[in-house]
């Protein structure tokens, strides 16, 4: 009897939802990017002039792109301050029972909100989303009003304090009972293959009234349903979290597991229903993984790993700290090109796209509530931080990527923070409660020193090192008897000159390696950012505002750090080719295998060799893709030997180990024939130096210029750049030299370009274009930037060599040329004025393609 009561209730509960589902409303989306008034307010003065009043005149105004950075726009690169966005929306009413909801991604970083007048609400972080109901204050079918005022005076660390509404804005309009989200704990049994999946729903209800609600939960993987379940429940009147759990067990064919090589996804859509058969649907991607410390390994689905990573400050030059896909994907999948698994990634929480991504792509991170340095916010009575993990937990906890939360970074110096100790301590012990299947640490620069570190009350010790890597790390264990993930590394600043750019990547690894307790380790950092911190000696950032840290600048340009880098971080320790007979298209690889206690070291499953043969052109041509055999720290070096068919003439070999997911991880090149001879493009002159510019070859993996007045001959120091410059005291002002070109590879050296006769002369050499990007509204242009400069002037036009317009302006390292139209092309050409008043030469004309 009772077996059918449940059978009748369960069938009832089925009817009821196809009834909801029939007759559910569409939730209603309405984006609010794009152009919004701007004006900017240094004397905060806003407020109370009523720039948030209902009826606010903003022809005045200037245009602000939402989402974007002020300080993009060259009149306003470095302000900080208040200011002010403001625009219009218009609604339909389509219910009675509908709640509109205002969503902003970001906001840097303190804000407050208006809508039509009314003061709806502030936030006050600066890096994670937030909302406010807006229900009671829209006028349906008429204008209403939305202000918001922006404040980026609040800064951490060396970090640019990038203003403005930074992500995206919307309108969501939604029944007044909704999802408001689901935690995930996907949690395997490692000996017998199956995992549970615990699902706890928040619900809320708006209404003054009762709602019985029926969730439909499904649970999905490759778009097929693998489990699912039906729960109802009851929502009392104004209630604005009421909890539900729910849990399945899936059993062992049904599991795959989350791993940085295999990052194997699953979907939890959650459909409510209630009895005015209103519905709202949430998903969430989620993956099955267990990391686990044990003793002094970490542990990854039960196996030992080693992992490597980066720091990354997630902005460019071009976009800012927007953060449009386009950036998150290239510098995902090239931290992924350089073998990044894990690592602390970021100071400043990072959005849900970021994250997505990570969680396809696979790299482990730990978020962090931003504190950093000597910070009045390290108290455990301070409501701050707390405020920002609860929110960081809350919005971040299904994502697989994200395998701890870390407390602050560099907090520990107890001269600078009296009470860390206390902070650190309640701070870890509320992630753990928040969130008990997660590491929960912070990155510490003082554990290798003091024995009374906080560091005691963390997972595992998180470090942060800049010297005596290896001695660190040493004294670490010693004080505190935790394994150690070294968080940061580094030496000093190398350069944003992409040829100059070159840090001591393998003596800093070397010092790390073969320690057991060391488990892995983060280089600060991937990218230059831009910053005004002044720094001491080695530690100061450049005029350009570019900080130069990276392996790759802020416009991402590879720098030869970058492939250095990507030999110490690759998962097997060397790929050569040998053996090469190419008459008849064979040659020999050999993989050598990492050590047990290298860093990485990892096993590799899936892995493939692939080959290709270059042309006379030196165009890469697949020739063929073999998988490898599973791979153990300590094996044997072994070999593969591969072999091409080609009738053309082959010019070159190149091998790439790639890791399952398709990116090359390392590769060898063999060329066989010497690149094809250089051309100079341009040149310029000055009384101290000579620039020759010209572009880059395929084929070519360096350059440099023999130069020479009759028997004396030079050679300039070799370069991956596409200029080089010549500062040579055996060359005098007035004195003629002839100067050319030369291309080179590991087969030899081309012939040298047709010669060119240059004199120096008084002149000035113009700034280095090192790049430029098209945006919706304007062009980008990144150059270099001297303490002498007083300012820069560009030219340009839409027809090669007629400038019919000029910019001049006193912005630092990246300027803007703003209202340039998409259909048509932009030539420029650039000079500086020298701060004595003198101006430079021109640069050659640049061509930007629409």
């Amino acid at each position: 009897m009772k077996n059918q009561k449940q059978f009748i209730f369960f069938k009832c509960l089925l009817c009821f939802f196809a009834v909801a589902v029939a007759s559910s409303q569409n939730i209603q989306k309405t984006s609010l990017n794009g152009q919004w008034a701007f004006k900017i307010d240094p004397y905060s003065e806003g407020e109370t002039s009523g720039w948030s009043d209902e009826n606010l005149d903003t022809s005045s105004w200037v245009s602000m792109e939402v989402p974007g950075n002020w300080d993009l726009v060259n009149e306003y690169a470095e302000y900080a301050g208040d200011a002010w966005y403001s625009r219009t929306f218009k609604l339909d009413k389509q219910s009675d029972v509908q709640q509109v909801r205002l969503l902003f991604q970001s906001v840097y970083n303190d804000s407050k909100v208006w809508v039509n007048g009314q003061f709806v609400g502030e936030n006050h972080f600066g890096f994670l989303p937030f909302h406010f109901d807006i229900s009671k204050h829209i006028k349906y079918g008429q204008e209403n009003r939305l202000t918001v005022l922006v404040n980026n005076v609040f800064k951490r660390g060396a970090m640019w304090n990038w203003g403005g509404i930074r992500r995206p804005v919307w309108l969501e309009i939604t029944p007044l009972t909704r999802l408001e989200y689901q935690h995930i704990d996907a949690v395997p049994n490692l000996e017998k293959g199956d995992a549970n999946i615990a699902l706890e729903i928040i619900c809320s209800n708006s209404s003054s009234i009762s709602k019985n609600i029926i969730l439909n939960i499904k649970i999905k993987r490759e778009n097929k349903i693998v489990a699912e379940g039906l729960v109802q429940t009851t929502i009392p009147p104004n209630t604005v979290q009421h909890k539900i759990n729910w849990s399945y067990n899936l059993s062992k064919p049904q599991v795959a597991l989350w791993h940085y090589d295999f990052p194997n996804l699953y979907e939890s859509i959650i459909t409510l229903s209630d009895d005015n058969g209103n519905t709202h649907t949430i998903s969430d991607r989620f993956g099955i993984r267990k990391l686990e410390i044990d003793g002094i390994k970490l542990l990854l689905n039960g196996e030992s790993i080693r992992p490597v990573g980066f720091n990354m400050v997630p902005e460019d030059r071009f976009t800012g700290n927007t953060l449009p896909f386009e950036r998150i994907k290239e510098d995902v999948d090239l931290m992924k090109s350089l073998g990044v698994n894990m690592a602390r990634l970021s100071h400043v929480s990072l959005p849900k796209e970021y994250l997505d991504y990570l969680d396809e792509k696979g790299i482990m991170i730990f978020e962090e509530v931003g504190l950093w340095g000597k910070d009045a916010w390290v108290d455990p009575e301070h409501p701050m931080p707390k405020a920002w993990l609860q929110r960081i937990v809350e919005e971040k906890y299904n994502h697989p990527s994200v395998v701890g939360w870390s407390v602050g970074n560099e907090i520990g110096k107890v001269s600078d923070n009296p009470k860390v100790k206390e902070y650190v301590k309640g701070a870890i012990e509320m992630a753990k409660d928040l969130n008990p299947n997660r590491l929960a640490v912070y990155a510490s620069h003082t554990a290798q020193k003091f024995k009374n570190d906080a560091v005691i009350y963390a997972d595992i010790a998180m470090i942060n090192m800049y010297g005596g890597w290896g001695t660190g790390a040493d004294r670490t264990l010693e004080y505190h008897k935790k394994p150690i993930f070294v968080s940061e590394f580094g030496n000093t600043l190398n350069s944003e000159d992409p040829n100059l750019g070159s840090i001591p990547i393998e003596k800093m690894m070397n010092s790390m390696r073969n320690k057991n307790y060391v488990l892995g380790a983060s280089l600060w950092t991937f990218n230059d950012y831009r910053s005004a911190y002044h720094g001491t000696s080695g530690w100061k950032t450049p005029p350009s505002q570019n900080r130069a840290w990276g392996v790759v600048t802020s416009f991402r340009e590879r720098k030869r750090a970058f492939y250095d880098l990507q030999k110490e971080f690759a998962p097997i320790k060397s790929l050569t080719i040998s053996e090469v007979d190419k008459n008849n298209g064979k040659a020999t690889v050999t993989i050598q295998p990492r050590n047990k206690l290298d860093i990485p070291a990892n096993v590799l499953r899936e892995f493939s060799v692939r080959w290709r043969v270059m042309d006379t052109d030196f165009n890469a041509l697949d020739m063929g893709l073999k998988k490898v055999k599973l791979i153990n720290p300590g094996d044997e070096d072994f070999t593969i030997p591969i072999n091409w068919t080609n009738k053309r003439t082959v010019n070159g070999l190149k091998v790439e180990f790639l890791d399952p997911q398709g990116y090359t991880v390392l590769e060898a090149i063999k060329y066989f024939a010497v690149p094809n001879k250089p051309t100079i493009k341009f040149s310029n002159t000055s009384n101290k130096a000579v620039r020759i510019l010209f572009d880059k070859l395929k084929g070519a993996s360096e350059y440099m210029l023999t130069y020479y007045k009759g028997d004396s001959i030079y050679y300039s120091e070799k370069t991956i750049n596409d200029f080089i410059e010549i500062q040579d005291e055996n060359i005098k002002q007035g004195e003629p030299w002839t100067y050319q070109l030369i291309a080179l590879n590991n087969a030899g050296e081309s012939k040298p370009s047709e010669a060119i006769t240059l004199m120096m002369d008084e002149d000035e050499l113009p700034p280095v274009i090192w790049g430029t990007k098209r945006t919706v509204n304007g062009i980008f242009i990144a150059y270099t930037v001297s303490p002498y400069n007083y300012l820069y002037e560009v030219e340009y036009g839409s027809q090669s060599g007629i400038y019919d317009k000029n910019l001049a302006t006193k912005v630092k390292g990246v300027l803007n040329i703003p209202n340039i139209k998409k259909e048509e092309p932009l030539f420029f050409r650039m000079r500086t004025i020298k701060q004595w008043g003198f101006a430079s030469e021109w640069t050659q004309e640049f061509k930007v393609d629409y």
